[in-house]
């Protein structure tokens, strides 16, 4: 789907409105919507703190704060209930007595401790940057030096919807935000994506929009394209994937895009490698120690998606990333067959069912090796890249850009710091090429997905001990995503 603009979101509400869809109804909508979203997160949550601004964002606040059940909640509004005006009014009547609330203008670090979770509703998309009131600025200083959990309403306090840039003084540093209706452009920008932390779309009955700033993947677009299984399935039909990797100097590279295969659902995973990766593969996996120069002739005449370069070392060599592009099925290249590709431009061979995985530095070889001029702005670059290869190029970093030979850009708004840690490539690898042996599922479908999955599992880590945990936490993360879970 699209982002769009504070203006575009407005016209969308217009039209809900104009269908027929009670001004309120949006506004319960999304505090109901938010509330079940933060007891499934939060379900150990010692208290949650409820800031509540003066505006819609505040009616959000009060709805959200009259729905949460897994902990107890407390309320601090900037104005009494009696003051609330519009929609918002509504919002204000429907909390509970039992509620304590608190009016004060800002918080103090004596109001906050330690368990709390706090759920930032004191501004929304009404903020169009410049500076904040006093008071407001003031809680925002708390809300960030506490170090508790924050869940932003929408848009973090302080950050302007359309371009992401923060108020003079700052802006809420949000742990997770959840947007309502459509994902703000400002939420991707650089300056944007620093404060929203993870980010979720919640559906609130906004009408579709076709057209917008930019496309961007979320959780809903993550459940609507998940491949299911049929009950007939069996092996083959889950799809063969072939991992041709690792080298002596990097021999768990191809280990763990074989496992991550393995738990992202393929149906049969074959393994070849120089190295010899018989006591860390899983029995499940098929493997093959090869020779010196050997081509795995073989396992790719039996598989229908090659996975090729991780770990590949000193073995990057021009025939083996030859024999690669002629492979007949779906080929992912990652790691060393694109620096092999950067270094031997001569022997690229355009085709169909291509993906490449680079990161900043590989993707950086790989536009000098074709001449093309330098790019700052991720998404041009990933195009570029897309259209000289003939590849579907997976530009990893912050928000991961994935973008179409044809020129299709789709920013994933998924991932966090700790996928940012040897092995974690490999593992993502795997995961696409897993997905992209699904029957049915087109390979810019396959990347973007995986991207998806690999970013929220990454989310959900906690706390990093190795790659080696990711391939377990891609199948939950799967399995969530398929029965539509929150995740």
């Amino acid at each position: 789907m699209y982002a769009q603009t504070v203006a575009r979101v407005r016209e969308l509400e217009k039209l809900a409105l104009a269908g027929g869809m009670p001004e309120y109804e949006l506004m319960r909508r999304a505090g109901v919507t938010a509330a079940a979203w933060i007891d499934a997160l939060f379900p150990d949550a010692g208290r949650f703190i409820v800031l509540a601004g003066g505006g819609n964002n505040g009616g959000d606040a009060l709805v959200v704060a009259a729905h949460l059940t897994s902990a107890p909640v407390e309320v601090f509004a900037v104005k009494p209930l009696a003051e609330y005006s519009g929609c918002a009014v509504e919002a204000a009547a429907g909390l509970p007595g039992s509620i304590p609330l608190t009016v004060k203008e800002s918080l103090e670090r004596g109001d906050l401790r330690p368990g709390d979770v706090i759920i930032d509703g004191l501004l929304g998309i009404g903020f169009a940057g410049g500076k904040l009131r006093d008071n407001i600025r003031r809680s925002i200083e708390v809300v960030n030096r506490s170090r508790l959990p924050v869940v932003a309403l929408d848009l973090p306090s302080g950050i302007d919807g359309d371009s992401g840039l923060p108020a003079e003084s700052g802006a809420v540093e949000a742990d997770i935000t959840l947007t309502f209706g459509a994902v703000k452009a400002g939420l991707l920008t650089p300056a944007g994506s620093r404060y929203r932390g993870q980010l979720r779309l919640l559906d609130i009955g906004l009408l579709p929009d076709g057209d917008g700033e930019a496309m961007v993947f979320t959780n809903i677009d993550a459940v609507e394209t998940m491949p299911q299984s049929a009950l007939d399935c069996h092996k083959n039909s889950r799809g063969r994937v072939m991992i041709w990797g690792g080298s002596p100097e990097y021999p768990g590279a191809a280990a763990l895009a074989a496992y991550a295969a393995l738990k992202s659902g393929a149906g049969i995973v074959r393994c070849a490698s120089q190295a010899d990766l018989s006591c860390r593969l899983k029995d499940s996996v098929i493997f093959h120690q090869l020779f010196t120069g050997e081509i795995p002739e073989k396992f790719m005449a039996d598989s229908d998606v090659l996975v090729c370069g991780c770990g590949w070392g000193s073995c990057a060599v021009p025939e083996s990333l030859r024999r690669a592009l002629v492979f007949p099925g779906v080929v992912i290249l990652d790691a060393d067959a694109l620096n092999c590709a950067a270094r031997h431009p001569q022997e690229w061979i355009e085709r169909d069912n291509l993906i490449i995985t680079p990161h900043p530095g590989e993707a950086e070889r790989l536009r000098v090796a074709a001449g093309l001029p330098p790019e700052k702005e991720r998404g041009r670059l990933a195009a570029r890249l897309a259209a000289h290869y003939g590849a579907v190029t997976v530009l990893k970093g912050r928000d991961t850009v994935v973008a179409s030979p044809s020129g299709k850009v789709i920013t994933v708004a998924a991932g966090s710091e700790l996928l940012a840690t040897a092995g974690s490539g490999d593992v993502l690898s795997g995961v696409i090429g897993a997905l992209a042996a699904q029957r049915g599922m087109r390979p810019f479908d396959a990347a973007v997905s995986g991207v998806y999955i690999h970013g929220i599992a990454g989310e959900n880590f906690r706390r990093i001990l190795s790659a080696d945990d990711l391939p377990e936490l891609i199948s939950q993360t799967i399995r969530k995503i398929r029965y539509n879970r929150f995740i």
